[in-house]
């Protein structure tokens, strides 16, 4: 037998590496995609015989476009939403990790505290917060400007700032991971070139748009895409919303076959805009080199070197309280820095307010919570709430699901990523560009274009109920947002030198050996931050958990179920049916808001460390 050469070797061993991923894409990836495609093209109807299906052709397609235009007018509503929220997001993002990369006091308190809500919010969270206004700004629409923006632009724009405006806060919550990565390149940057620009003499505004927004240009593709992505994917998107209600509706033109239409066209219009935002980040105009040997009459410029004639260069005295008071390029000064922690100071309580008014609002007494005359704190500590909302949410049970749900799959992950990451890292094989993007592409494809078959699979497969329904795909590599999760081994690797594993090797140590015993202890956090975000990203998936797992009952899905379960456990007395939802009640929806999230507050701030640093440390940032 003929013996493998070094090269069929290594193709062979990276293959092996990634063969989890390869057969979890074909299975739970590849094959959905197809039959979702293929149930677009029918009329299904579920029977008592079964599933049946007609051939329709484009009728699906024709009926969202032309008969029933509800997710396309929601679509349209999205993407409009979603442009104002993506320039919003990531550019709060980008001034306050600026911010955050200065020499202030609290830098770490801000960056905790910035990142909290990534941690916290899931679908049911946010609709509560909103729905209590403690994530808006009330009162934006009666300013001057925006009546004035009204008129000038017409009712279109001057509604679209008002909800701009009004929703910031609520934009500023999905702005934490941005922030970090951002960050994570502002401290890798050379001290030096600033440094060299200061001398030279570029302010500290040319040295932003000279030095650091271009090294920031990668960067804010990533972000950009990730914010598209999770606001296209998030729970409570109307598009969502719309298709899961045509997937079980009853109607005969609807249902299975009609909600997997409604999901390739959403999907089409994301790879769409997608790349538009990579077009548009490297398109470059062809610039024309324009050469001249007429000289005569040239005159260099030298007045931004010069020191201007001016009052403060005259006034000794007036210049040094200017540099008290404005600073100079290398430091701030009592205004900017005043400025600066004002600033940052009132955002950081913008976030931490909900937060403060839910606990709060949850000790109060019946009678606080009626007499207007309390106002947000209580006048003694009542815990009768929490009694109550503990046994409507069914609290230990509740917890026991979430702990679960989250738990597994997260464990599941990381090995099944770690593999695949080590092994697009240290070995090079045919195709290897091509997985690589296949793993970003799985990445932007909508979970709602894979629901239906995937729903369909695991109820072939008899995991349909079970967590298996979230463990399985996980151990092949494709979790919720494995792609993620695979980068950031892939690129932790990458740094792990490959001398390590060439001195294993002449020992004798087999590949698998040398990715067991050294590659995977020195890839510690990158194993954590893997673990620690996968696993609060299952507790907080409600949409895919009540799909496949319908009599799941964690704390997430609990909350969004809270009033029917208050309504049953303590009915309203009086007969007074519609006024359930009042104030008297609303002290009693805030605690069991509160103990909703309380485990994932406490798991935060225990290993909130290794949140806020492990996307610098496991390389999410691309490097």
């Amino acid at each position: 037998m003929k013996k493998m050469t070094l090269v069929q070797r290594r193709n062979l061993l990276g293959f092996l590496f990634i063969l989890p991923w390869i057969i979890g894409f074909l299975v739970f990836g590849l094959y959905p995609i197809v039959r979702s495609l293929y149930l677009s093209l029918h009329q299904v109807r579920i029977t008592a015989d079964g599933i049946r299906m007609s051939w329709i052709g484009l009728e699906n397609f024709r009926r969202a476009f032309l008969v029933d235009r509800v997710m396309i007018f929601s679509l349209l509503d999205f993407l409009q939403e979603s442009l104002a929220m993506i320039v919003v997001i990531n550019v709060f993002a980008l001034i306050f990790a600026l911010i955050l990369n200065m020499n202030i006091k609290g830098r770490s308190f801000f960056r905790v505290v910035f990142f909290l809500p990534v941690i916290v919010v899931s679908g049911p969270v946010l609709a509560e917060l909103m729905d209590k206004e403690l994530l808006v700004l009330p009162g934006i629409a009666n300013f001057e400007v925006i009546q004035m923006l009204s008129q000038v632009f017409g009712d279109q724009i001057g509604t679209l700032v008002v909800s701009v405006f009004d929703n910031l806060i609520y934009m500023f919550w999905f702005s934490g991971v941005q922030i970090i990565v951002f960050l994570a390149i502002l401290q890798k940057m050379n001290p030096d070139l600033y440094e060299a620009a200061s001398i030279d003499g570029a302010s500290s505004w040319e040295s932003f748009w000279k030095l650091t927004l271009p090294a920031l240009k990668p960067i804010f593709l990533i972000n950009i895409i990730y914010t598209f992505i999770m606001l296209a994917t998030f729970s409570e998107n109307a598009v969502i919303q719309e298709i899961r209600a045509k997937m079980f509706s009853s109607e005969s033109t609807e249902g299975f076959g009609y909600a997997s239409s409604l999901a390739w066209i959403y999907f089409i219009v994301l790879v769409l805009v997608v790349g538009l935002i990579v077009f548009a980040f490297n398109f470059r105009r062809s610039k024309s080199t324009k050469i001249s040997f007429y000289t005569e009459g040239y005159v260099y410029n030298k007045t931004r070197y010069e020191t201007k004639d001016t009052f403060f260069t005259r006034n000794k005295k007036a210049a040094k309280v200017k540099k008290q008071l404005v600073g100079s390029n290398r430091k701030q000064g009592i205004l900017v820095k005043s400025f600066i922690y004002l600033l940052i100071i009132t955002v950081a309580f913008s976030f931490l307010y909900p937060f403060i008014y839910l606990v709060l609002t949850s000790f109060q007494s019946p009678s606080d919570v009626t007499d207007l005359s309390v106002g947000l704190i209580p006048s003694e500590l009542y815990f009768g709430n929490f009694t109550r909302s503990f046994q409507a949410i069914g609290f230990m049970n509740a917890l026991k699901d979430s702990l679960k749900i989250a738990f597994f799959p997260a464990l599941a992950q990381v090995a099944s990523n770690a593999v695949i990451g080590y092994g697009l890292s240290r070995f090079d094989f045919k195709f290897k560009n091509v997985i690589l993007g296949l793993i970003l592409f799985t990445f932007i494809i909508p979970p709602q274009i894979l629901m239906i078959p995937t729903y369909l699979l695991y109820r072939d497969l008899g995991i349909l109920g079970s967590v298996m329904s979230f463990v399985l795909p996980a151990l092949f590599g494709q979790g919720i947002r494995s792609a993620i999760f695979i980068m950031i081994f892939y690129q932790f690797f990458n740094i792990i030198p490959k001398v390590l594993d060439e001195a294993a090797e002449i020992d004798g140590a087999s590949p698998f050996k040398i990715f067991y015993k050294i590659a995977l202890p020195l890839a510690l956090p990158a194993i954590i931050v893997v673990f620690l975000f996968s696993f609060v990203w299952y507790w907080n998936e409600t949409y895919l958990t009540s799909l496949y797992m319908s009599d799941a009952r964690t704390l997430p899905i609990q909350l969004s179920r809270f009033a029917a379960s208050f309504r049953e456990m303590f009915p309203q007395t009086g007969g007074n049916e519609t006024g359930f939802v009042d104030t008297l009640n609303e002290a009693i929806y805030m605690a069991g808001t509160l103990i909703s999230i309380l485990p994932l507050l406490l798991f935060y701030f225990i290993l909130q460390r290794w949140f806020v640093e492990g996307v610098d440390r496991a390389g999410i940032t691309g490097e």
